[in-house]
């Protein structure tokens, strides 16, 4: 399967995720109640995938082949993605939901940035416009209601 249909996937699950985040703001609930929840379901998600891999073997080998200084890159982006969930649950049960989510969704300009300064990924013109765009685009939003 093509990668953008992983990320068009993606984005919709994002969208139904924050839509409904927007929503338990909405009905007044805790922002750390919603937030823990959040997590507790993400992280049955997260036990189910161990048990199959387990049960391939797929974690076993991946294990036996990963040193394990490199577990503390997705231990690391667990943590991150949780404090930015409870971020984002804060922002839309206090502020608008469509500048929330397009400053929240413009992470891909700190990854594109982030991956050209870290790993020596390039940057055309095009894309850097894009990402100029972007920002253009968002400052609109949030700044001229």
């Amino acid at each position: 399967m093509q990668w953008w249909i992983y990320a068009t996937a993606t984005m919709l699950m994002f969208g139904v995720t924050n839509f409904l985040l927007k929503l338990a703001g909405y009905y007044h609930m805790d922002s750390v109640f919603a937030s823990v929840i959040l997590w507790l379901s993400v992280g049955l998600i997260g036990i189910v995938f161990l048990f199959y891999m387990v049960f391939t073997g797929d974690f076993q080998e991946n294990m036996s082949c990963t040193s394990m200084i490199y577990l503390l890159l997705p231990m690391g982006a667990g943590i991150a993605l949780a404090v930015g969930m409870y971020f984002l649950k804060i922002a839309l049960s206090i502020g608008p939901a469509g500048p929330s989510i397009a400053i929240v969704m413009s992470n891909a300009f700190i990854v594109a940035i982030l991956a050209y300064l870290l790993i020596g990924e390039k940057l055309s013109l095009w894309k850097i416009g894009g990402m100029l765009l972007i920002v253009v685009g968002i400052l609109m939003m949030t700044l001229f209601e």
